[in-house]
């Protein structure tokens, strides 16, 4: 089992699996992207896969293997366990709402046990849907980082130790909305002291809390969980500088999330960045083909084992088709004619450098692209 400690720090996340491989002890962190099930989209006709229960767990059946072997998993729910009951902020596009009970037995039933809520749409239905969102995934036994019912809780972190062999390894994962003013200013997103929200992505305030992580732990293992990015593109710039200055404060590792679409790989001083994990289970119309986005995202499992006295880190990217126009709301592997397309666009878009470090790699679970980190 691995144990807990909470740290008084301001990002917080995590998603730690523990199981005994043969020959070696190894601990699996599985991160997804982009979460919900929909129920705010008006989708006329609705496709026969979506009625009834339909589009809650039968919905992610291709997907469940990719989180076998996982006591924990952490995604990014974009969407309140809650619905509407209240006025919407104003002027803001795309309102998320979702079934609470339906939605957090299909989280549950699926494995994911833990959740991101610091993204752009935790408060749609105000402090309400966030604190019945609080609520349903506490008494689901479902941990929650990135928001809170202040500052304080917004901020507070989780951490793990990893028992592996004669060691145990400890492990942050921090997470944060990027900051965006009309968020702010318009819509109120953000969590300050005595007020609920998200917590936000600020760089130095990342740096402060590394600097005490790494100095009270030292070896712990800090990867930044980000929502950041447009919808349906590349990085931006902005994400390329976050990026970079989280990397420069001291993060390990940096696994994005937020655009629906895969986005770049980097190696930058010496640190693996994932700038878009893409969409896990998102039941939307989405705009893939009117945008000309690739449809496509990635399930990564992040492996690590002990080897005498080697502790060994190996990222692996399990690519999946997120366009709800081809698999009709059933998100599923790649086919091998769509993963060779994702290792090109993936390729094309990154130095040698970087791709001299991407491999390609097949094991019970599929063909995916994988990374020995450091």
């Amino acid at each position: 089992m691995t144990g807990r400690f909470i740290l008084p720090a301001l990002f917080a996340v995590l998603c730690i699996a523990v199981s005994t491989a043969a020959g070696a002890e190894t601990a699996v962190l599985v991160f997804a992207g982009d979460t919900a099930f929909g129920e705010s989209y008006r989708i006329r006709p609705e496709p026969p896969s979506l009625s009834g229960n339909g589009r809650y767990l039968p919905s992610m059946e291709f997907l469940l293997p990719l989180l076998q072997g996982a006591s924990e998993v952490l995604v990014n729910l974009e969407t309140p366990l809650a619905v509407p009951g209240e006025p919407a902020p104003p002027n803001k596009s795309y309102v998320h709402w979702a079934d609470p009970t339906r939605a957090v037995a299909a989280l549950r039933a699926s494995g994911i046990t833990a959740v991101s809520l610091a993204n752009n749409h935790t408060m749609d239905l105000g402090a309400r849907g966030l604190e019945e969102t609080l609520a349903t995934l506490e008494s689901a036994g479902i941990a929650w980082t990135g928001a809170g019912r202040d500052l304080s809780g917004a901020e507070r972190p989780l951490s793990l130790a990893i028992p592996l062999g004669n060691r145990t390894v400890p492990v942050v994962v921090l997470s944060g909305f990027e900051y965006r003013r009309n968020y702010d200013e318009k819509f109120g997103f953000y969590a300050a002291p005595g007020v609920p929200g998200v917590n936000r992505l600020d760089p130095k305030r990342f740096e402060s809390t590394v600097h005490s992580l790494k100095t009270r732990l030292p070896g712990v293992f800090v990867i930044a969980f980000p929502h950041w990015g447009k919808n349906y593109a590349w990085r931006t710039p902005a994400q390329e500088r976050l990026a970079h200055a989280l990397v420069d404060a001291g993060a390990d590792l940096v696994v994005g999330h937020g655009a629906h679409q895969v986005q770049e790989i980097e190696l930058y001083n010496g640190k693996w960045i994932l700038y878009g994990l893409g969409n896990f289970v998102f039941h939307s119309p989405g705009r893939y083909s009117s945008r000309g986005a690739p449809p496509y995202s990635l399930v990564a499992r992040l492996e690590l084992e002990e080897k005498g006295k080697t502790l060994r880190k190996t990222l692996r990217l399990y690519p999946i088709q997120c366009d709800n126009t081809v698999t009709g709301f059933r998100t599923r592997p790649v086919t091998p004619g769509e993963f060779a397309e994702v290792q090109a666009l993936l390729l094309q878009r990154t130095d040698k450098r970087t791709a001299s470090g991407i491999r390609t790699g097949k094991d019970a679970l599929g063909t995916h692209l994988e990374i020995a980190l450091p």
